[in-house]
């Protein structure tokens, strides 16, 4: 994803989860770390921070310790007996830092080629799902105090219907077709349980039968951003697995994707500068800075040498690496996005 949708999904974000009143610093809350990590690494990607930032960690339990942090950030960790979870709140102070911020913000909300990032942003911090097996009742909600005339204007840009109710203080969506947009433009992904949820609250709805070929643009269009296993296809669509690798064999051969295996799965692209390889693949990747022999490989990666030897011909199938005439494998550069799954 290119840096201004980066910078759009965090837009949505803070203006969920942000402190607006402070002008001394950029403040945002979550639980999800890996979205503290996200915001964290896009402004350091536009910003250049005099001051390191702070990640504050509530916990209702004093033993909570996280298991990898970030890059020069401080970390401070609290008990909040109230808290159901742990939640994070991520600082970064700087008041020409802020000035920069909230232009930044400006600029970014009146752009209606930003909305779909910015309403991801929004529903990843605001947003849930409600979902009454009993009475079927299916619905997405983004809580607001009162009425927000962004997200009326997105909603309505996207030509998603919904209420504002007072007594939930939230926006409401519902409707298979209006539940069905927001799944199109993948509104959940970024806040993992959400999505399941989501997801899943989709799935409940009976079986549709697509008109001929519609299946096989809407795959299309689905593994054109992120790369998907087939299992996962299923479950988006509501399809025996067997009937969805059947589609994408039938893609492959008509040369629109492509699949890589990693880790034991199949993950399917109908990107052509996408290339997926695993962690271990790309651990001998960074290992191949410095050209080296099969032997010195399988020594740092301990493992045996036919093990190496196998991932370096995979890898090379790739063209990601390269024998010389010694003996010394070298790492090719190659104008390729590499995605570790």
């Amino acid at each position: 994803m290119n840096i201004e949708n980066r910078i759009a999904q965090c837009v949505g974000l803070w203006l969920a989860e942000g402190d607006q009143n402070t002008k001394r610093e950029i403040t945002f809350t979550n639980n999800q770390f890996m979205l503290i990590k996200y915001f964290h690494k896009t402004l350091k990607k536009i910003f250049v921070f005099k001051n390191n930032p702070r990640v504050y960690i509530y916990s209702p339990y004093k033993a909570y310790k996280l298991d990898f942090l970030l890059d020069d950030t401080v970390f401070r960790y609290y008990v909040d007996k109230r808290a159901n979870k742990p939640y994070f709140v991520y600082r970064v102070s700087g008041r020409y830092l802020v000035q920069e911020w909230l232009e930044l913000i400006k600029k970014t909300v009146v752009r209606e080629d930003f909305y779909v990032n910015i309403l991801r942003g929004l529903f990843a911090g605001e947003g849930n799902v409600k979902y009454i097996e009993k009475s079927k009742a299916r619905v997405l909600r983004i809580a607001q105090g009162k009425q927000n005339q962004l997200i009326e204007k997105i909603l309505n840009h996207l030509k998603i219907k919904y209420s504002y109710s007072s007594s939930e203080r939230a926006y409401v969506i519902s409707g298979k077709e209006n539940l069905t947009k927001m799944m199109k433009i993948k509104v959940s992904y970024l806040h993992p349980e959400k999505h399941q949820k989501f997801v899943h609250m989709y799935h409940t709805y009976k079986e549709e039968h697509y008109p001929r070929g519609q299946l096989k643009n809407l795959i299309l269009k689905t593994i054109e951003d992120r790369p998907k296993t087939s299992s996962e296809l299923s479950k988006i669509f509501n399809r025996d697995q067997s009937r969805i690798t059947k589609v994408l064999i039938d893609l492959k051969n008509m040369g629109k994707v492509k699949n890589y295996r990693a880790r034991s799965l199949t993950y399917w692209t109908a990107n052509k500068n996408i290339i997926i390889i695993s962690d271990r693949k790309n651990s001998i990747l960074s290992l191949l800075k410095i050209p080296k022999r099969t032997s010195d490989v399988s020594k740092l990666m301990k493992v045996d040498p036919k093990s190496s030897f196998k991932r370096l011909k995979e890898l090379k199938k790739l063209n990601l690496v390269e024998r010389d005439g010694r003996g010394l494998w070298h790492k090719i550069q190659t104008n390729h996005q590499i995605i570790v799954a």
